[in-house]
């Protein structure tokens, strides 16, 4: 796709994006949007085929911008416990920053708005989980974290964060930060192996 056409399915996804923080999912019309990106309704239809297809476009735009912004950070360190923790952080401060992405996200998740077929309302939150089961895995083979089913652990961190951004989504005073550093401080004494002076000690 040309860089110009890029640049204005973009534009027009994040128009979609704050009318339906607005207006919710009933009340967004390909009309409104129109107006907000100021374009001719016309050339949504010409990108996006309908309404549904709009929805489906928002979808899958704001889970590749989440996991790819969340993921690319914790895959540059070594330690797996290190990148869980930045998966749990880099999370939570991804969604601070773009508000308006995640409650459209519920909006749309709420009424499972959208027509295609590959719509999947729940990839998002299916992606990370499989994200957290690989690096959970991997510390466990290497010795790091302690015996478990690690698509047990991996589903309570990601509903853990879930539950947390759902109370966010209605009361932004939430400190997400301290969400989070709680979060880690509650899964990190039963994914890790106590080091070994620690093992010592207590002993």
């Amino acid at each position: 796709m040309k860089s110009l056409e890029a640049q204005r399915r973009r534009h027009i996804i994040n128009c979609t994006i704050a009318v339906l923080v607005r207006n919710g999912v009933v009340g967004t019309s390909l009309s409104q949007v129109a107006s907000e990106a100021k374009v001719a309704k016309g050339i949504i239809c010409y990108y996006f085929g309908s309404k549904d297809g709009l929805f489906d476009a928002v979808l899958a735009s704001v889970r590749e911008r989440m996991v790819d912004a969340v993921v690319e950070d914790a895959e540059t360190l070594d330690d797996e416990w290190q990148r869980v923790a930045a998966f749990v952080t880099g999370h939570l401060r991804y969604v601070r920053k773009h508000r308006a992405e995640v409650l459209a996200l519920r909006h749309l998740a709420s009424t499972r708005a959208g027509g295609s077929e590959v719509s999947d309302h729940l990839a998002i939150w299916r992606e990370q989980k499989d994200w957290l089961v690989g690096t959970l895995t991997a510390g466990q083979d290497r010795g790091a974290f302690k015996p478990f089913d690690a698509g047990v652990v991996a589903t309570a961190i990601s509903g853990a964060l879930e539950s947390g951004l759902l109370q966010w989504a209605h009361d932004a005073t939430i400190d997400l930060d301290l969400y989070a550093g709680q979060l880690l401080d509650l899964f990190e004494p039963g994914v890790r192996e106590p080091a070994p002076e620690a093992q010592l000690v207590s002993a």
